[in-house]
């Protein structure tokens, strides 16, 4: 009896591979068809330079500033599922005391399902914060990205140099 039935589960097994051989390999959902054809340079505009990235595994999340316009860029570019419409996110809020600053006009977000990319999103980089009835010079922003298939729950937080030397990137 114990012989039939690995007789009978070698059997099914090579069927099941038969089969297998026979159909033709369906690509996978995730798989994607070479590189990503768009560059953050690109979707930001003319003259931003990359000041961060980070690899989330499924997009690349860039941090971009263009120093004549004193505004920050983020684009999440898909390195996974190129062409089909999946929920990915960009975001970029200036900060105050270590976090996003409230009112209008001091962040974006792009979220929805996009084939190649989300965003662009902008942000005066440096410049006078109003506060309540306070205003300050505050350089910092918060920025992240995600995809439906990496959810990154943190954002990473960027100061701006007035100098226009970007070197102060810290993870929050």
């Amino acid at each position: 009896m114990k012989k039939k039935t690995s007789v009978v589960a070698g059997v099914t097994a090579a069927a099941a591979a038969a089969v297998t051989l026979a159909m033709p390999a369906q690509a996978d959902a995730g798989a994607t068809q070479g590189p990503n054809p768009y560059k953050p340079h690109a979707v930001c505009g003319s003259g931003y330079k990359i000041v961060n990235y980070f690899d989330i595994r499924t997009a690349d999340v860039y941090l971009m500033r263009n120093r004549q316009k004193n505004t920050n860029c983020v684009v999440t570019l898909k390195k996974k599922d190129l062409g089909r419409p999946t929920p990915v996110t960009a975001s970029l809020h200036r900060a105050a005391d270590g976090r996003p600053a409230p009112g209008a006009g001091l962040g974006s977000i792009e979220r929805g399902s996009f084939k190649y990319y989300a965003g662009p999103v902008y942000v005066q980089a440096t410049g006078a914060l109003r506060l309540g009835n306070a205003r300050r010079m505050e350089s910092c922003v918060f920025w992240a990205g995600s995809t439906s298939r990496d959810v990154d729950p943190g954002k990473w937080m960027h100061c701006n140099s007035a100098r226009g030397d970007d070197d102060a990137a810290r993870r929050s």
